[in-house]
């Protein structure tokens, strides 16, 4: 369950509890490309068929069965998520139908992506420019709406990822440790987390928590070599992270750019402040000075953002605007903002 499915998962359910039929299309992959879900279920009222891809690569996949699918299931409106996949192509040639389309902001920087995927980023940028242009597009922060208008010449709809309305109910109980929630991959930066904590000088442990995406072993040595007080706990599942965050000081996300940062606002809605890194959606999902401390991208940097997260002052007035500000994005708020959004474009095709 990583971000992008979520978003799916809270909007099917609430559309289905809305009366509306919902049916979800994917792969019938994890993220190692293993095949060993059932091909068809029903769960909380939505229909999910799940399709043998063609090829896999990284989080990429192909099957030529998914438009032939799409056109069976006879949808009003198909909403396809993540900009530069093989299936956004594909859903854009079909007449006939509405067609969303939620990039989730994949604009990542050449340091997080690495040459490989950079380069094929800018190939499909510039050469299917008029591809997204055949979609109505849903954007997750002000940044990535500016970021459209700019490489596409295309207007969006802002509507954010949303927070579960139970985590404004979750007390905080304490300020045990400092916690990085989410994968432990290049593009999240966690090495120079790991540099930042040692340069500067907190006793309070800081606790990793995520799917190893391939630098798990190299942060376990790191720790061992250093003799840090980090500890790497793993994928955890929901009731394990809320207990993390809940006693934690502030929740980090050192990645330089990020399309939103959800779990920095699962701990702003239990009133933990952030310290976030660089620019991008996770300003929108935690403001500098309002709910973050904001860094620029170097161990220096991140490890004075952690030694001015140690005082008090500091640390009550982020509190304070961080479960403030977390109330814009519960999904009570935010998932009528689609039914909305839906039912405008219906009513105009």
């Amino acid at each position: 369950m990583g971000g992008v499915e979520k978003v799916v998962k809270d909007l099917s359910e609430f559309l289905s509890s809305r009366g509306f039929e919902v049916v979800v299309i994917t792969y019938n992959r994890d993220r190692r490309g293993v095949s060993k879900f059932k091909h068809f279920e029903e769960l909380n009222g939505i229909k999910i068929l799940r399709i043998r891809p063609k090829l896999t690569w990284s989080h990429g996949s192909y099957s030529p069965e998914l438009v032939t699918k799409v056109k069976e299931s006879r949808a009003d409106i198909v909403h396809v998520h993540v900009w530069r996949h093989p299936h956004v192509f594909q859903i854009a040639k079909m007449e006939g139908i509405i067609k969303v389309l939620h990039p989730h902001s994949p604009f990542y920087s050449l340091k997080q992506s690495g040459i490989i995927n950079w380069t094929y980023y800018r190939i499909v940028d510039t050469l299917f420019r008029n591809t997204i242009r055949q979609y109505k597009l849903i954007s997750i922060t002000p940044f990535e709406k500016i970021k459209l208008e700019r490489k596409f010449k295309v207007q969006s709809k802002l509507i954010p990822n949303g927070v579960d309305d139970l985590f404004f109910s979750i007390s905080k109980r304490g300020d045990e440790h400092y916690l990085y929630l989410g994968r432990l991959s290049r593009e999240k930066n966690v090495v120079s987390l790991l540099k930042a904590y040692e340069l500067s000088g907190t006793d309070r442990p800081l606790i990793l928590a995520g799917p190893d995406n391939g630098l798990g072993k190299r942060i376990t040595k790191l720790v061992y070599k250093r003799k840090l007080n980090v500890k790497y706990v793993g994928q955890v599942d929901d009731a394990t992270k809320i207990e993390l965050l809940r006693r934690s000081r502030a929740v980090i996300n050192p990645s330089p750019y990020e399309g939103l940062g959800l779990t920095l606002l699962e701990g702003e809605a239990m009133g933990i402040p952030s310290i976030i890194v660089g620019h991008g959606g996770q300003e929108f999902a935690s403001p500098p000075g309002v709910s973050s401390i904001r860094t620029e991208d170097s161990p220096e940097a991140l490890a004075e953002g952690l030694r001015s997260m140690e005082d008090d002052v500091i640390h009550s007035k982020l509190s304070a605007g961080a479960r403030s500000w977390a109330e814009n994005f519960k999904l009570s708020v935010v998932l009528p903002m689609y039914l909305e959004f839906y039912s405008n474009l219906y009513q105009r095709a």
